[in-house]
């Protein structure tokens, strides 16, 4: 089960979004992960991600990708990247690296069969999200959840989405300013601030507010 397949979208808002988490399994090959780890995070920021991160540490917009590197821990190396071509470079590298680590990846299917077909990578298995069941009318409305369901672990708050939004829709702040702000909250580095400010761009369009 992944913590990023939940995230919320339309095909052409997701198109450019593809999460990932390399990590190791206890008592199979956690034993000496750590240098391995660290040549996925290595390759990943050679691939111009938008996020990277380590659970414990955080993401790249609260911690420096040398200190990220230097103390990386044998949990879980996220890495979000917003561009197919990198993501297939990405991938060749890391078949080539042999890494031995399990390679999560969210996406659309086609675009993720697509990259890993070029790559040369048999994915192994698929996960599908079932969607969202019970009191479903308490969750925020459709254009917040897409920003909000991509930290995976709840930390990015609607109201804190809320708020940046009245203050780009205000001129105190471009869109790209409120997704780095709203990428610091979600530790592990899953988080896609690049998409989120197009969100945000978008979701400004809809409404006004009282400039004071």
């Amino acid at each position: 089960m992944s913590h990023t397949l939940h995230r919320r979208g339309t095909p052409e808002n997701l198109e450019n979004d593809f999460p990932m988490h390399a990590l190791p399994a206890r008592g199979f090959n956690h034993e000496g992960a750590r240098p391995k780890l660290q040549k996925f995070l290595e390759i990943a920021h050679a691939h111009n991600p938008v996020n990277l991160g380590d659970v414990k540490l955080g993401n790249k917009y609260v911690t420096e990708y040398e200190e990220l590197y230097e103390k990386l821990t044998i949990s879980s190396t996220h890495a979000v990247l917003a561009d197919k071509d990198d993501l297939t470079a990405l991938l060749a590298d890391v078949k080539a690296a042999d890494l031995g680590m399990s390679l999560t990846i969210s996406g659309l299917f086609a675009r993720l069969f697509e990259c890993c077909a070029q790559a040369g990578i048999q994915p192994h298995a698929v996960e599908h999200s079932l969607g969202v069941l019970g009191k479903t009318e308490k969750m925020p409305e459709e254009e917040i959840a897409q920003i909000t369901t991509m930290c995976g672990h709840a930390m990015v708050a609607q109201g804190l989405v809320r708020r940046l939004v009245r203050k780009v829709k205000k001129g105190e702040m471009t869109p790209e300013a409120a997704g780095i702000e709203l990428a610091k909250p979600c530790r592990c580095g899953i988080f896609n601030p690049a998409r989120a400010a197009v969100l945000i761009d978008e979701y400004c369009a809809l409404f006004t507010v009282t400039v004071k």
